[in-house]
């Protein structure tokens, strides 16, 4: 495969996708978004653009010990990279989502015990 590849660290390795996969790529604070057919994915770093990788395929020996989805392994410079599959890159690359907006609590009832208030039917 060749035609250009988006390196990027994240967590103290070294990934890389396809640029044809590559849908969209954004700096969200310190680190980067990039998002592909997944989804987002989270990048401590953008390394750059490698015009052509070296591929190999990933073995047995990687399956065996790290069961995630690869393409293939390649060396980026001195970094050993893998290429992962933009539909379904492994769990550690994913960006997490925002936290959801906590719900307001709902609205609450006078108690029937609160001074000033009169039960239904009491006069």
């Amino acid at each position: 495969m060749s035609g250009g590849f988006l390196v990027v660290r994240r967590g103290g390795a070294t990934w890389a996708v396809a640029h044809q996969e590559v849908r969209g790529l954004a700096r969200r604070g310190a680190a980067f978004e990039v998002t592909v057919a997944a989804g987002a994915l989270a990048a401590d770093e953008v390394l750059g653009v490698a015009a052509d990788l070296r591929l190999h395929p990933t073995g047995g020996v990687l399956r065996r010990y790290w069961p995630e989805a690869a393409r293939a392994l390649a060396v980026h410079g001195a970094l050993p990279l893998i290429l992962i599959d933009a539909l379904a890159p492994p769990r550690s690359l994913l960006a997490e989502s925002p936290a959801p907006t906590p719900a307001p609590p709902p609205p609450s009832s006078p108690s029937l015990e609160t001074p000033g208030l009169r039960k239904e039917g009491s006069s």
